[in-house]
């Protein structure tokens, strides 16, 4: 069997064990945890040498999570020292996923390590290239971080963050979404930011617009959505697009109901607030004393709209607007008196 299909067979085991060595639970595993000690970091040749082309930090994923399969180095970290990626991937989400999570750890240990890097400016501090939520779970229950550490690039870190993700499938569509615009922002090319998605341009760029399209409050409202992939997503930037300003949105938004309700169901509430239909305000015809109708007022939202008949008063559009600053400031004039 070749190296690759040897990694390929090692990576393929997913929720394994570990390796003999260490123990499947925290309270079990015996780590010298003097202040002496130093954490040993993996110095793999293959990614040591592996330079910065595209095809060769996309195999680090593979290198590191085989390092994991194959037991190299696992050490145990306070959860305290170890701060996430300096690109974050994840929106704030404690639905039955991350509860799942949380039982499971809390029953049986971490079984699976994580993968970090030497904090760049903290010394004796890491960061995350991925296992967020596993920090975050043992944080809570205070208990150290089973992981591996590596010597990392940032542009290695945001590529193992992304296919990691990507290969599980653990990030919903709008987390990648905001996951590539938070690369974009930190000046990674795209070529980078497909290689971290595992994406070709025109997907990306789809997925980019998406994220583009949405306020960053409507999306932090809503949530990661796990359920909602990208069609739905789509679907309600095109909505908003054509209601960009939706009362029945608006009050949605500040409704407690909708905030205790779990990401899916605030996406479908979207969704919903969106598509009602907003009854706008009859047409008010002007009439000239003779009884002609010469304009009609239509009014919506913040909006009013005047429509001259032109074959009834030709060019009286033109004379009303020539005088539209003489009766602004007769407006203002009324308006102060009315108030003194």
């Amino acid at each position: 069997m070749s190296r690759k299909d040897t990694l390929k067979a090692m990576l393929s085991r997913r929720d394994h064990e570990l390796p003999a060595g260490n123990s499947s639970t925290d309270t079990h595993q015996h780590v010298d945890t003097h202040a002496d000690t130093k954490l040993q970091h993996i110095r793999s040749g293959a990614v040591g040498a592996m330079g910065r082309s595209l095809g060769q930090i996309a195999n680090a994923a593979d290198q590191a999570r085989a390092l994991v399969a194959a037991g190299s180095a696992v050490v145990e970290i306070p959860a305290e020292k170890i701060e996430g990626s300096f690109v974050n991937d994840r929106l704030p989400d404690n639905g039955e996923d991350y509860q799942r999570l949380t039982d499971a750890i809390r029953e049986s240990g971490q079984k699976s390590p994580i993968l970090v890097r030497p904090h760049p400016t903290k010394a004796d501090h890491y960061q995350i290239a991925f296992g967020h939520r596993r920090v975050r779970v043992l944080r809570a229950l205070g208990r150290p971080v089973k992981a591996v550490v590596q010597n990392l690039s940032d542009e290695e870190l945001v590529v193992i963050q992304g296919q990691e993700n990507s290969a599980r499938a653990d990030l919903s569509y709008i987390e990648r979404g905001l996951f590539a615009l938070a690369l974009e922002e930190k000046g990674f090319d795209r070529r980078i930011i497909m290689s971290a998605l595992g994406m070709e341009k025109t997907q990306l760029s789809r997925l980019m617009s998406v994220a583009h399209g949405l306020p960053r409050s409507l999306i932090e409202a809503i949530g990661p959505a796990p359920k909602a992939g990208r069609p739905r997503w789509i679907a309600l930037t095109e909505r908003l697009s054509a209601m960009p300003e939706s009362a029945a949105l608006s009050a949605l938004l500040q409704n407690p109901q909708f905030l205790q309700s779990d990401s899916d169901s605030r996406f479908v509430k979207v969704m919903t607030a969106l598509s009602v239909t907003v009854e706008k305000d009859k047409p008010e015809p002007i009439k000239a004393t003779s009884g002609v109708k010469l304009a009609v007022i239509e009014r919506s939202g913040s909006r009013t709209n005047l429509l001259f008949d032109e074959k009834v008063a030709p060019e009286f559009a033109d004379f009303v607007a020539a005088r539209l600053q003489d009766l602004h400031q007769e407006y203002l004039k009324s308006s102060a008196l009315r108030h003194d």
